[in-house]
């Protein structure tokens, strides 16, 4: 399984993940007249990428796309290209798409505005939004299959790529009207000009109803549960995971030759796929300790290993791995493994270490400990430097091992948080304080080369170090707000109870709670989790008052000077007034403090 150099370069270059941070809508340049100076050839095309294979970049049309007799054009860039013969072959502008025969057609009106609002993310986040002048160009129905395979999807690659997908679809289409249905509604929660409640309804009946016992299925109620769970639909969540692990388990998909059985190659992946997914979301909600769910890790399982993403995207899928290969080749020092099965890695310590440790007697708790840390202090370490980049140099992010590192992090802060204060509802479990009482106290080590953070800070600043990449908010999981919650757990402590009050932890949680409101225009728990941050930062992390400050201004005019700011409204500040600067006790890499935000205020106050 080793691979050379050249091929580790080359599939570094090609990139692990099917995602992009663009658009699926293709806008049309704002104005007709422009300069074509500020257009180039980017690395690929716009179909190329979309498909997440290798382009020549030919001009006027690449050889892929002449072969396909599909239209080639090329996404606009902030560099121009010099040679004006060469920029006259190049399109920016986006072919019309068809309707699809098998989806129903449904135009609709675009003449409401997008009311999604761009956050001040650190280092390049976006978030992402369909343009209001190309909706009404597109068929409803291909639009939502479009925002569900570039938002949703590179989170959960369960289903088939999507060229593949539609060939299934228009061969079969009675088999796929549940999961049409659940990917409909999925894909309008990102879509502002489509209303999302009666596809919701939709979506939410059929799944209630009588559903035939076929992979389909599954996949249609696994991501519904998902999508349950993000909108703190608790209930409905714990239901309909129930029923897709019931289904899976029954057909036989936790079972190697399931996926053997079959011909495709390119289904029998997807079908592999969608056991682990599953795998992850049962996972992921034991530690949230929502609803009840049937324990998948009680359930006995050989299913190989998934390949990597731009393989699954290019349909030619390699000779998969066992999971007794996998670990015999860990042993014996390989690391070239797909982003799936490292995430697969980090959900089983997860699950098996994690999980009981809070469960279990104290007799028994430091053994799961050191247990714990050290596997995945080891996953991280073993994890390739090429993968670790998580962009490759054609900008597509490897969005799966994005978060097998996030949960690496996470779960060295839920080892050293306790146990009462699991869960979502921050606001109640806070006062308790950190695990070893208010009193604990930082290590700090003074000698060269060592980190003076405690480990949990050091974590902390592991997971937020991710956030150094161009990101596109939308992409990441629905859950994604449970881990945030630790990392601002984490700074919270360190700045009320551990005496290491520091300007930039209360900057990290300020930006880890604009990131969380971002990603709640989408997910209703992000929404939540981000409002029960500022409450609890508003309420433990008072602003000091300067020395130089007069006394003819009185503490509520501070903070209302404070959350008036932060509304985005003009501050109205009595003459001399201040906030004492707070020590910057340590250096963090990853963010850098920004010059332009205010030395003295922060929004963590925000009411």
């Amino acid at each position: 399984m080793g691979m050379s150099r050249d091929s580790e370069n080359r599939a570094g270059s090609l990139s692990r993940q099917g995602s992009t941070a663009s658009s699926p809508d293709g806008s049309e340049p704002k104005a007709a007249n422009r300069s074509k100076a500020n257009i180039r050839v980017s690395l690929a095309c716009v179909q190329c990428r979309s498909k997440h294979v290798k382009c020549d970049a030919t001009l006027p049309a690449c050889n892929r796309c002449q072969q396909e007799d599909k239209p080639c054009f090329y996404a606009k860039s902030r560099r121009g290209i010099r040679d004006p013969k060469k920029r006259s072959l190049i399109s920016d502008k986006p072919p019309v798409t068809s309707s699809s025969p098998f989806l129903p057609t449904s135009n609709f009106s675009s003449s409401s505005p997008s009311a999604h609002s761009l956050h001040d993310l650190p280092s390049g986040w976006s978030v992402g939004s369909v343009s209001s002048t190309t909706v009404s160009a597109k068929n409803e129905k291909e639009l939502l299959l479009d925002l569900f395979y570039s938002y949703f999807h590179p989170s959960y690659p369960c289903l088939p790529p999507k060229r593949f997908f539609y060939n299934h679809v228009e061969a079969d289409p009675d088999s796929y009207h549940f999961l049409l249905s659940v990917i409909n509604f999925c894909g309008s929660l990102y879509a502002n000009q489509i209303p999302s409640d009666d596809l919701r309804e939709a979506a939410y009946s059929a799944a209630c109803g009588s559903l035939p016992f076929t992979v389909q299925s599954v996949q249609g109620l696994l991501i519904l549960s998902i999508a349950a769970f993000g909108e703190m639909k608790f209930e409905h969540h714990a239901g309909w995971a129930n029923r897709a692990v019931s289904i899976a388990v029954e057909l036989g998909m936790n079972h190697k030759a399931f996926a053997d059985g079959v011909s495709d190659s390119v289904l029998a992946e997807s079908y592999r796929r969608t056991w682990w997914c599953l795998t992850f979301q049962d996972s992921s909600r034991n530690l949230c300790d929502v609803g009840t769910t049937l324990s998948i890790a009680d359930v006995d399982s050989d299913v190989d290993l998934p390949c990597e993403e731009w393989e699954y995207e290019s349909g030619i899928i390699p000779q998969p791995i066992s999971q007794s290969q996998y670990e015999t080749q860990v042993n014996l020092g390989h690391t070239d493994f797909s982003s799936m099965a490292y995430l697969i890695e980090i959900c089983k310590i997860q699950t098996d270490l994690v999980l009981p440790y809070n469960e279990a007697p104290d007799s028994k708790k430091s053994e799961l400990f050191e247990r714990a840390d050290a596997r995945i202090c080891d996953w991280l370490r073993r994890v390739p430097k090429w993968k670790m980049n998580l962009v490759d140099p054609d900008g597509i992010v490897d969005v799966v091992l994005y978060h097998g590192i996030a949960i690496a992090h996470v779960n060295r802060l839920r080892l050293r948080q306790s146990a009462p204060r699991s869960g979502l509802n921050i606001r109640e479990y806070f006062p308790l304080g950190p695990a070893k009482g208010p009193d604990r106290k930082g290590q700090v080590v003074k000698s060269f080369g060592w980190n003076p953070h405690p480990i949990d800070i050091q974590a902390a600043n592991g997971f937020c170090d991710l956030f150094r990449h161009s990101f596109p908010t939308k992409t990441l999981r629905a859950v994604f707000a449970t881990g945030t919650l630790r990392v601002a757990l984490a700074y919270l402590d360190a700045c009320v109870f551990l005496g290491l009050d520091s300007q930039v932890f209360r900057e990290r949680i300020n930006r880890l709670v604009q990131i969380l409101t971002a990603h709640g225009e989408t997910w209703a728990l992000s929404r939540k989790v981000a409002e029960d941050i500022k409450v609890v930062a508003k309420e433990y992390l008072t602003p000091r008052i300067s020395q130089t400050w007069r006394p003819g201004v009185s503490e509520p005019e501070v903070w209302a000077t404070v959350s008036s700011s932060l509304l985005h409204e003009p501050p109205n500040l009595p003459p001399n007034f201040g906030l004492e600067t707070y020590q910057q006790v340590y250096q963090v890499g990853g963010w850098t403090m920004n010059d332009t935000w205010p030395a003295n205020l922060t929004d963590i106050y925000q009411a």
